[in-house]
């Protein structure tokens, strides 16, 4: 089993190239012409459906949880969404039609047996009222039509597993009345984002951590639904997040519906497709087996009496690295570090990398205990997703926007100097300043993070100078593009320290640019640097 570097852009870590998953993944992408990693997110979502009702997970401090994930893949129309989650889907459409039919046919026989039960129950009650009007002893008859209670027929439970778009009330008692399992997929989620399927966010919650949900209701009986086990696997096009966002995205991100997500923006393949290839249909034929394997094992613990799921659980080596990446991840969540401002995402990363871990392992089939590959493989794969999720759905950090704010401000407001710097004064941004550096402790928050990213210094009492690159001589405290990534300046990668033969210039430039003098259009205050980077 191999994985690639992370820090490289575009690379995705690669799974043992022999297994269901890594092979039916790219069996599929080649076909369908997606990014690999689109395809092996949504098998990922199938391979969460066909074990969330057979496996939980223990940490390492012995706390369970259930297999279940929520998947979330942003793509745009024509991504061919629906055709990849059809070939890793369709098992499972087909494995709940199959149920359905036998719950068919099974209902005569069960009408059949409710039947003769209704006749026997008449009978006894018949027996019941002729002793009392004998005044004869009842206890023995009462303790007969008891058994018999016990004994009255139950019709087959409808087996859905799929739902496409439900109410969250009407999906709850789906789950209560029918079988607590299921996914809701969609490959064009805009329905479910913008309808009414998202009502009730804190559910989903709820249903994620497999914890009991109490439905109170008025006119009809309340019920509670126990150990329930749902994964989402929805797809859905970028403006139907962005939309989502705007609307409910504090309300998402505050009640840690967001969080929970894993999340990904595939590459496009638009425009370089070339037809596909045929699957290799032993390969394919081999993961839909497995899926039905699994969920056949799952039907016959939900049908047993203890209803009890297998526990899985790390080695010892793998407990020890389990530690060590959470460490890493608490670690990431002290201030400036990379979740400082994404804590709720980072609390549920390491529950999400030992459900990934947890799934791989049972799917695969693999013996004994999680080892340590299987979960530097589920790491790797989770921090490449949270990637993701901070570029795409956590939203740019409020310290960042005003950063970029002030930055344009400097550019406006500040005294063009030499070597595409500018002087300036606090005054005439809490003045004259646009946006939020009008407030002294946003427009101080903002200043700060800029002298720690080596683009600001003071050089009087009330005077500071603005570099459009580094400032020191040293690196910064804090680098642009791995700490911080505000957009107005230049990436820390994208500089890199010069001194001229006889120090007449000492200092950072843009790589590539070397010393260049910079053009300055002294009426409008703005720098023009010698050529347009496209990451400015």
């Amino acid at each position: 089993m191999t994985h690639t570097d992370l820090n490289q852009e575009g690379q995705w870590p690669v799974f043992d190239e022999q297994s269901l998953f890594e092979s039916t993944s790219r069996e599929v992408a080649q076909h369908v012409e997606v990014a690999p990693e689109m395809a092996r997110t949504t098998a990922l979502g199938a391979m969460a459906m066909a074990c969330q009702g057979v496996f939980d997970v223990a940490f390492p401090n012995g706390h369970k949880v259930p297999t279940s994930l929520n998947l979330l893949t942003i793509a745009d129309s024509g991504e061919r969404k629906t055709a990849l989650e059809n070939w890793f889907f369709n098992p499972i459409r087909d494995f709940q039609t199959a149920q359905k039919k036998e719950r068919q046919r099974s209902i005569q026989i069960y009408q059949r047996k409710l039947k003769n039960w209704e006749n026997d129950e008449k009978a006894l009650q018949k027996k019941r009222n002729q002793a009392f009007v004998k005044d004869e002893n009842l206890e023995e008859i009462e303790r007969q039509q008891v058994k018999l209670d016990g004994q009255k027929p139950q019709p087959l439970r409808l087996r859905q597993l799929i739902y496409e778009n439900v109410t969250p009330s009407a999906l709850a008692f789906s789950l209560y009345e029918n079988i607590p399992l299921a996914c809701l997929v969609s490959s064009e989620a805009g329905n479910i984002f913008e309808g009414r399927a998202f009502q009730d966010l804190p559910m989903f919650n709820l249903i994620w951590s497999g914890s009991p949900i109490e439905v109170a209701r008025r006119s009809t009986e309340s019920f509670t639904l126990e150990s329930p086990r749902l994964s989402l696997v929805l797809m859905a096009q970028p403006k139907v997040i962005d939309r989502f966002l705007e609307k409910r995205g504090s309300e998402a991100r505050d009640n840690g519906f967001l969080s929970r997500l894993i999340v990904i923006k595939p590459v496009s393949r638009i425009g370089s497709r070339k037809g596909g290839r045929p699957v290799d249909p032993d390969t394919t034929k081999a993961f839909s087996d497995r899926v039905t394997h699994l969920l056949t094992e799952a039907f016959a613990i939900l049908d047993s009496e203890r209803q009890q799921r297998h526990i899985l659980r790390f080695n010892p080596s793998a407990k020890m690295r389990w530690q060590e990446i959470q460490q890493s991840i608490e670690q990431d969540m002290a201030e400036h570090k990379q979740y400082y401002h994404a804590r709720d995402h980072a609390s549920k990363l390491i529950d999400n990398i030992t459900r990934v871990a947890a799934i791989l392992h049972a799917f695969e089939g693999y013996e004994g205990d999680i080892n340590s590959d299987v979960l530097e493989y589920a790491y790797q794969l989770c921090k490449r997703y949270s990637n993701h999720y901070l570029k795409y759905l956590a939203g740019e950090p409020e310290i960042v926007t005003v950063t970029n704010e002030l930055v344009r401000e400097i550019r406006r407001l500040g005294s063009p100097g030499t070597e595409r710097t500018f002087h300036f004064k606090k005054t005439p941004f809490l003045q004259k300043g646009r946006g939020q550096t009008r407030y002294p402790q946003k427009l101080d928050q903002a200043l700060q993070l800029l002298t720690s990213l080596g683009h600001l210094r003071m050089i009087g009492p009330y005077d500071y100078e603005f570099s459009e690159t580094i400032l020191l001589h040293a690196s910064p405290a804090l680098k642009n593009g791995i700490d911080y990534h505000v957009n107005e300046l230049l990436l820390f990668e994208q500089q890199e320290y010069q001194q001229t033969t006889g120090g007449r210039f000492n200092g950072h430039v843009e790589k590539n640019i070397h010393h260049s003098i910079p053009q300055i259009d002294i009426h409008a205050n703005v720098i023009k640097p010698p050529y347009k980077s496209e990451n400015r």
